[in-house]
């Protein structure tokens, strides 16, 4: 029976990393194949020639040039990056701040908690609507900043729910000796606290940059042009009334992946930790 378990996992773990897996092998190759490959039936597993005519626009006879060509990706790539990356830094430090005065002063009880989990459970379309009213008699449609403040909507309950579980591991006794020593409230939460929990910091950080890189809803609502449209939105121009331009639409989501990769392998050690941290006791 043992060997009758080892073959069903093992078929298991192969069905398991196939449907994971796979999804990303066709998009990579897809991204080199010719126009003519696109649309074959039975499709090709392997490009029978590799190209870079979908990242250049070559692709595609008429339908290809502008259309087609990831050239334009520039300005939602930077976009896509300053969005982020100011998300993942203000969703930590707000996080951060929230999550430790509730676990060491107890501020708003429980009740402050329960309401930060139901901020989480609601639906981005829910909030979409305000938030473009607010923006727009603040003047911040199809600006960064609109981008940037509704995100944190999204990110900051999760990310102050996962610091509260992170800072009621960390022993109160050594805010104690540090307010022994005559270490102050800030003094005591940046020296000693913080880098204690540099893990589930990194682990927030990294979260909400891949929220907010891959946040389409939103980004649709509040802004109009490429001043500060992002990547998800960017990739739409590729799918038509006529066709879907499977090569560069292939390219362009490898260019919108790559980045948000290289940032979760980069984290991936302090991931890993700040998402177990606390899950195991004794």
């Amino acid at each position: 029976m043992r060997w009758l378990r080892s073959i069903v996992k093992g078929v298991l773990v192969v069905l398991v990393l196939f449907f994971f897996l796979f999804p990303v092998y066709w998009l990579v190759t897809m991204a080199f194949k010719k126009s003519e490959e696109w649309f074959t039936w039975p499709p090709t597993f392997w490009p029978s020639s590799f190209t870079l005519g979908n990242f250049l626009g070559l692709e595609g006879g008429f339908f290809g040039s502008v259309t087609t060509a990831i050239a334009t990706i520039t300005p939602y790539l930077r976009n896509s990056i300053v969005v982020a990356l100011f998300v993942a830094l203000l969703s930590t430090v707000i996080s951060a701040l929230a999550a430790y005065s509730i676990s060491r002063f107890k501020v708003g009880g429980m009740q402050l908690v329960s309401w930060i989990i139901s901020v989480r459970m609601l639906p981005p379309i829910a909030s979409a609507l305000p938030l473009y009213v607010i923006f727009s008699r603040l003047g911040l449609i199809n600006t960064w900043w609109a981008l940037i403040l509704s995100h944190l909507v999204i990110t900051t309950p999760f990310g102050t729910w996962i610091l509260i579980t992170f800072f009621n591991e960390i022993p109160k006794e050594l805010d104690e000796a540090a307010f022994v020593d005559g270490a102050g409230i800030w003094q005591s939460f940046f020296t000693v606290i913080l880098p204690l929990a540099s893990p589930g910091l990194a682990a927030v950080a990294t979260l909400a940059f891949i929220q907010s890189w891959g946040e389409f809803l939103l980004s649709l609502v509040l802004t109009t042009g490429k001043e500060a449209q992002t990547l998800p939105l960017y990739l739409g121009r590729f799918i038509t009334g006529w066709r879907i331009a499977w090569g560069p639409l292939s390219a362009a989501g490898l260019v919108t992946m790559l980045p948000v990769v290289v940032f979760s392998l980069l984290a991936q050690r302090y991931l890993v930790r700040g998402l177990t941290f606390g899950a195991v006791k004794g």
